[in-house]
């Protein structure tokens, strides 16, 4: 064969072997890397297990789309993978404030009552107290009442 017909030869196989190769897609890269990343946040699975659980679902779409040479729907299915673990992320956040808050309002709770129980053990030690003087003011009376009767 001639030096031109293994040229051609040798820039048709490349050429077809770069038409094989999917192009990368920005939305189903970004996808990715934030249901990655969602995922890694404890409180995800605990408090947005449904959610992160179709962000997982919708990155699967993505990339079975993408092995199929489907970049549209890759495209959108990454994307709202995308969206879907950042919802996950925010909500998880959001639900683990609130127990920090629940928790927060249980201690205080708690705190209140402790100091309610100490003024409650206090006004009973008073009022014994109180009434310890009184019945000894009341026994001095008394001794005085019957010393002057004498």
């Amino acid at each position: 064969m001639n030096k031109g017909c293994l040229t051609g030869i040798a820039l048709a196989v490349a050429l077809a072997g770069c038409a094989s190769t999917p192009m990368p897609n920005a939305a189903l890269e970004n996808a990715r890397t934030v249901v990655a990343t969602t995922e890694a946040d404890p409180n995800v699975e605990r408090y947005a297990a449904l959610d992160i659980e179709a962000a997982r679902n919708q990155l699967a779409i993505a990339e079975s789309a993408a092995l199929n040479n489907d970049q549209e729907t890759a495209s959108q299915a990454g994307y709202l993978a995308g969206q879907t673990a950042r919802l996950a992320e925010l909500r998880a956040t959001a639900k683990a404030d609130d127990a920090h808050v629940a928790n927060g309002q249980a201690e205080r709770d708690r705190i209140q009552l402790a100091a309610r129980d100490r003024e409650a053990a206090q006004a009973q030690t008073a009022q014994a107290a109180a009434a310890a003087r009184a019945a000894q003011l009341q026994a001095e009376a008394n001794a005085l009442k019957a010393q002057s009767q004498q």
